[in-house]
């Protein structure tokens, strides 16, 4: 009848002659040896688990704690799969039941075992709650309830690794929960961004709720579901533009390409430059290919294409050569200058010489290159960018300090940022 804590959990001693064990080493509850299938737990033999603990009691006061009620047969124990709320599982004899939503997305990942005590303490205690204890084994509790009412219908494909652009929103997949019965449900992947996570994580897994929702049971099969088929993408029936090219290093915003994904028969899928300030990967090669890990970071699928038509970059590719005036100002010292005249650095009555100088400010402007902005350019006031065949000067003092600066290079918004720190030109770059 005496009764100790551990992890929160009371146990009491049994009747003679078992309570004899249980105070010697080997017999502590909760604790087990050997590994695999040579698990021993002796405790069971001396100790009894018949409630949980919060807190602690002077050893002369009777616990206070509550009683678990008795559910009968054990459920299956815990195991990394989908779980939802209700759901119950068993270990050492004790009865967890999922939290409700949104915690319950915790109930199937890996560190929210219940009665385990991982990296962080106690996290399985925010998924699962002990409802009881049991005896033998009842098999499979989930409550996922299969309830026709929220059922999606037929199973579309089951969920299988790739990469960033393997789903698209609205793709939906299934899952298998248990095989004996067959049991499963459906997810739908959600919309871009986070659309990239939906072939990186399984919708069970650690990190599946940030590509996946959950959307009922299903039941038999529909086959593949995913959104990208042709007959679903717009096509461009008026063509499509020139192939992507890791070796291009001059993409802008709003440029198009396409990307052939079947030879036989050939089919083509049709992308468009983000604009800034996704704009720069479009120019870093394989490592933001379309249909790759972090290709849609540059790339934005609009669709289908089909022909071919003339490069469509947007802003039209500039091909001819576009100048403007770069003017600096030169100093220029000029000694013996007139004591007291203008710009003379000795006041009258000074003594002429060589220490009295005056000096003289010209501007000098030479022909330049009106080029694309560049991060490796310092730009002054007055100097010209360009994107496409448009014109941009930069600010005067102190707006200039931002010409640099890549968040203000100019884009073909015409209310962007980029309007604090350069003026869209009048004129455009002859052809």
């Amino acid at each position: 009848g005496d009764q100790v804590s551990k992890d929160g959990f009371v146990f009491e001693c049994g009747p003679e002659p078992t309570s004899l064990h249980c105070s010697q080493i080997g017999y502590e509850p909760g604790t087990s040896t050997g590994t695999g299938a040579q698990i021993v737990e002796y405790w069971r033999q001396a100790w009894t688990v018949v409630g949980v603990c919060d807190g602690t009691i002077a050893p002369t006061t009777a616990p206070s704690f509550d009683v678990l009620t008795d559910v009968g047969g054990c459920p299956d124990v815990w195991s990394v799969q989908t779980y939802e709320e209700g759901d119950r599982v068993s270990s050492m004899d004790l009865v967890y039941e999922c939290a409700a939503d949104p915690l319950s997305r915790h109930c199937g990942q890996a560190g929210y075992e219940p009665n385990t005590n991982p990296a962080a303490p106690d996290a399985w205690k925010v998924a699962w709650t002990v409802v009881g204890h049991c005896l033998g084994s009842i098999g499979p509790t989930g409550a996922p309830s299969f309830d026709p009412a929220n059922s999606v219908g037929a199973c579309p494909d089951e969920w299988s690794a790739g990469t960033n652009v393997s789903y698209e929103e609205g793709d939906m997949v299934s899952v298998t929960v248990s095989t004996m019965p067959l049991r499963q449900v459906a997810y739908r992947c959600k919309a871009w961004p986070l659309s990239g996570h939906c072939g990186q994580f399984s919708p069970i897994e650690d990190g599946g709720d940030q590509g996946w929702t959950f959307a009922g049971s299903c039941d038999g099969s529909i086959g593949p579901t995913a959104s990208p088929s042709f007959d679903a993408l717009s096509v461009d029936a008026s063509g499509c533009p020139e192939e992507w090219s890791a070796s291009k290093t001059d993409y802008e915003a709003g440029d198009r390409v396409s990307y052939s994904v079947s030879d036989s028969p050939s089919r083509k899928l049709l992308y468009q430059c983000r604009e800034w300030p996704n704009v720069g990967y479009c120019n870093q090669g394989k490592g933001f290919e379309p249909t790759t890990l972090y290709g849609d970071q540059a790339w934005e699928n609009l669709g289908a294409c089909s022909g071919t038509i003339a490069p469509t970059g947007s802003p039209v590719q500039y091909a001819g050569r576009c100048q403007f005036d770069k003017c600096v100002v030169v100093e220029t010292v000029q000694t013996n200058c007139v004591p007291g005249s203008a710009g003379c650095s000795c006041l009258a009555g000074f003594p002429a010489g060589i220490n009295c100088k005056n000096i003289i400010r010209t501007n000098q402007c030479t022909p330049a290159d009106v080029d694309l902005w560049s991060n490796n350019v310092e730009y002054v006031e007055n100097d010209v960018v360009r994107l496409g065949a448009k014109k941009f000067k930069c600010r005067g003092w102190p707006d200039f300090l931002w010409c640099s600066s890549e968040a203000y290079r100019p884009t073909i918004d015409d209310d962007g940022i980029w309007t604090q720190a350069w003026t869209a030109m009048t004129d455009v770059c002859p052809p």
